[in-house]
């Protein structure tokens, strides 16, 4: 038996492998249009753009780990189904429930990896890949700075600059209109001034010399005119540019964080349907390996009549609908229209369920969903049928 259990181990954890590196590779080019924006209008470095990818990698993983488990079960079963030796094992005596032995070890590891990249990677590499793109959007800012135009790029905040040293962030005439938050209108002029960023801070200062600010004060009763050598300017860059918000969202929060945002809104008498959203989908996704892996396994048996494409074909076909599902289920739980354990473990309950009932049709010798075969066979039929027109 332990010849057997690697034999299949090995098949598994092969088509593991090269699921998990393609649909990954799917995801990323998925980015390809977004990271090209950002290397041709920002100048970002290659360098800069591998980093970018390795903190998206692991939302990407949470994802492509428990589908490329059902990927490996299905096309695993699907061939040794198709080369007879399912039928010559199970006439060794040997069950179906005994040949998922290898299918359970490859869930059992996938399960774990998918919860350690969900409950401790996941979150920060959302917000490292926000912070990244905000530092990077700090160290930009002076060079979107156009001369003798009215520039509003930030909140509350429009400024001229009469001329811009060439090679240098140094602006020079400057004049600038500030209704920003907590402070009264005013207009400042400036002979020159420069944007310091505090990446640690995640904040933009905009340095003046040599200038004067002209305020109304107390309603518009009164009138102040102040001179100074340096002043600063703390730029709202957060909420002037919306994709760069500094407070962490609850996909950038560990489930500790998030627990205790949620008591905080309940004293605020707030609805936490988005926190506990995120909560069980650190917890449903990773446990879909278990689910994807016992359905694909004896679903994979029955169609190995159509032959790999028609296996890939039911594989595309499940995960269009877990991924519908689980869409689905995000959005009503954010929106209170359903628990959110049930909104996110649903699709678990109803494709494992599928699972359990297709293992106990194939060990009891009998053809279930017979119209999912017929289904694969067609869909094989109709790509033949293409390639000779």
């Amino acid at each position: 038996m332990k010849i057997i259990d690697r034999y299949i181990l090995k098949e598994l954890v092969k088509f593991f492998i090269l699921s998990v590196f393609i649909l990954t590779l799917v995801l990323f080019l998925d980015q390809l249009h977004f990271l090209s924006e950002i290397i041709l209008n920002r100048g970002v470095a290659v360098r800069d753009v591998l980093t970018l990818l390795l903190y998206i990698s692991p939302a990407f993983l949470a994802l492509t780990i428990p589908l490329s488990v059902l990927f490996a079960s299905l096309m695993t079963f699907s061939r040794l189904s198709g080369d007879s030796e399912i039928i010559a094992v199970r006439a060794a005596g040997i069950s179906m429930y005994r040949l998922m032995l290898p299918v359970l070890i490859l869930c059992t590891f996938t399960y774990l990896a998918s919860s350690y990249i969900m409950l401790y990677l996941q979150h920060r590499g959302n917000y490292a890949f926000k912070n990244f793109i905000f530092q990077v959007s700090m160290r930009k800012a002076n060079f979107e700075i156009k001369e003798r135009v009215f520039n509003n790029d930030f909140k509350d905040l429009i400024m001229y600059v009469e001329e811009r040293e060439t090679g240098s962030s140094v602006m020079k005439g400057v004049f600038i209109y500030d209704s920003q938050k907590n402070s009264e209108p005013q207009v400042i002029t400036a002979r020159e001034g420069r944007f310091v960023t505090d990446p640690d801070a995640m904040r933009i200062l905009l340095q003046l010399k040599d200038g004067t600010i002209n305020r109304m004060a107390d309603k518009m009763d009164r009138y102040q005119l102040l001179t100074f050598d340096t002043y600063d300017i703390l730029i709202d860059a957060g909420e002037g540019r919306g994709e760069y918000a500094i407070a962490k969202e609850p996909r950038e929060m560990s489930v500790r964080e998030l627990k205790n945002r949620i008591e905080g809104l309940k004293q605020e008498k707030k609805e936490t349907f988005i926190e506990e959203v995120e909560i069980q989908t650190k917890y449903s996704l990773p446990f879909a390996c278990f689910v994807f892996g016992l359905f694909g396994a004896p679903l994979g048996i029955k169609v190995h009549r159509s032959g790999k494409r028609g296996g890939l074909g039911i594989g595309l076909i499940i995960v269009i609908a877990d991924y519908i599902l689980l869409l689905t289920g995000q959005a009503l739980g954010r929106e209170g229209r359903i628990p959110p354990v049930i909104a996110l473990w649903l699709p678990n309950i109803l494709i494992g369920g599928l699972g359990v009932y297709l293992l106990n049709r194939i060990s009891k010798e009998t053809m279930p969903f017979e119209f999912m075969v017929r289904l694969s066979d067609r869909f094989v039929l109709l790509t033949t049928w293409f390639k000779k027109r």
